[in-house]
């Protein structure tokens, strides 16, 4: 019984993967089949169920792929197989993604397949994390760059789609307009919505594949030189500053909360204080020796001064728009 017991936690990981990917994949596989299905039966206009209109096909069917990749790894390791480090680092990012595309799905259009799936994808996730050794102190600052620069990204591209979908067929409203309060259309329309002469989610699109790749490379134990850093921080700096009057301008001009234009500001605000706060307890932004110890503490407490920022930007909201009693 004790040989059992230690093999279980030798392998736990990699029996929980193979579970993960086999369930994952038996539930994605359903809830395609059944998309299609809706697509065949549907009198009048077809519409995908639990999909992304914009990619043309049923969500799942990308979950299903990622899916597969779950498994491969968890029976892989099964037989024997030792991946190096390089390989979870890629796993992260990619299980990362397929959480990130699979919320985006559920919000497009819930279903109860669709929320299997993210918890599956998420189990995955939370044990590639645990199986690989990240670059040591930089670790966090790499999966947190990772991880917002991809729902920085999507926000973005969702905000171009809907931008394009103005363009082609202007009697049809976005698909983030939600009720007078909560849309986007008329941010997106205005010219607040295209500061520099082109749509401002351009910029988000390039400037998020950018943040992606330096988490990455984080990752994998690439070290950047002291100039990079301080270039990094005034662009998120310049990102920031855009955000803050953007946010101004939605609130008070336009008053409107626009849903993608929001993850973008909840995205943008962490990853400010993570490269900023990083610049100042590492030495690449010199402050005296008392001033950097606490800067280092508060890079501890990051998700605390996100969320103060947070609250901050809901209570003028609330004073501002009196979005709880108009939504």
């Amino acid at each position: 019984m004790p040989t059992i017991e230690r093999s279980f936690r030798a392998n736990g990981g990699t029996i929980v993967l193979t579970v993960v990917g086999a369930l994952g994949l038996l539930v994605s596989f359903i809830a395609t089949v059944a998309a299609f299905v809706g697509i065949e039966s549907a009198s009048g206009t077809p519409k995908l169920i639990g999909a992304d209109n914009e990619l043309g096909y049923p969500s799942s069917a990308f979950a299903m792929v990622i899916f597969v990749v779950v498994l491969a790894v968890g029976a892989a390791q099964l037989s024997g197989a030792r991946l190096p480090q390089s390989w979870w680092t890629a796993l992260v990012v990619v299980f990362s993604v397929g959480v990130v595309f699979v919320l985006w799905a559920a919000y497009l259009a819930f279903t109860w397949l669709l929320l299997v799936q993210l918890l599956l994808m998420a189990v995955a996730l939370a044990v590639a994390i645990r199986r690989f050794q990240p670059n040591g102190s930089f670790a966090g600052l790499g999966v947190s760059l990772t991880v917002l620069s991809t729902i920085g990204f999507f926000a973005a591209f969702r905000l171009t789609v809907d931008k394009v979908g103005t363009f082609t067929n202007p009697t049809v409203a976005p698909s983030c307009n939600l009720s007078v309060l909560v849309s986007c259309g008329k941010n997106l329309g205005s010219w607040q919505g295209s500061l520099f002469g082109f749509p401002n989610p351009l910029l988000g699109i390039g400037g998020w594949i950018a943040v992606f790749v330096i988490g990455a490379l984080i990752l994998s134990g690439v070290s950047f030189a002291r100039w990079f850093w301080i270039a990094m921080n005034v662009g998120v700096a310049g990102a920031l500053a855009l955000v803050i009057w953007l946010i101004y301008q939605s609130i008070f001009a336009l008053f409107t909360l626009c849903p993608w234009c929001m993850a973008t500001w909840a995205v943008t605000i962490p990853v400010f204080w993570l490269v900023t706060l990083h610049n100042v307890r590492s030495g690449n932004i010199p402050v005296p020796a008392r001033a950097r110890s606490f800067f280092a503490t508060a890079y501890t407490f990051i998700p605390l001064i996100t969320l103060i920022c947070f609250v901050v930007i809901a209570i003028i909201a609330q004073v501002r728009l009196d979005v709880i009693h108009r939504l």
